[in-house]
């Protein structure tokens, strides 16, 4: 089972670097790979796409970086909120 699991992270890193993320993707989240999740949170943040990329990095989990996105957003909803008022 581990070798298998091995060859699809090599397959799912092969297919991001490729720029095929929708299909290195599934591999990452059927296979549960930190590494490739927290990439695609990363890919995901730079095609600014924050709520796809808090969902990989609470996935992975990557606390850290969850934390900085969840704050940088709850700025944003309060600056929108001032503005309402």
């Amino acid at each position: 089972p581990g070798d298998k699991k091995s060859a699809l992270i090599r397959k799912g890193n092969e297919l991001f670097n490729q720029g095929k993320v929708d299909m290195a993707r599934r591999i990452f989240l059927t296979t549960r790979y930190t590494d490739g999740l927290i990439r695609l949170g990363n890919f995901y943040m730079k095609e600014r796409q924050p709520i796809e990329a808090l969902r990989m990095y609470w996935i992975a989990p990557h606390a850290r970086r969850r934390e900085a996105l969840v704050e940088k957003m709850a700025l944003v909803l309060r600056h929108w909120l001032k503005e309402v008022q």
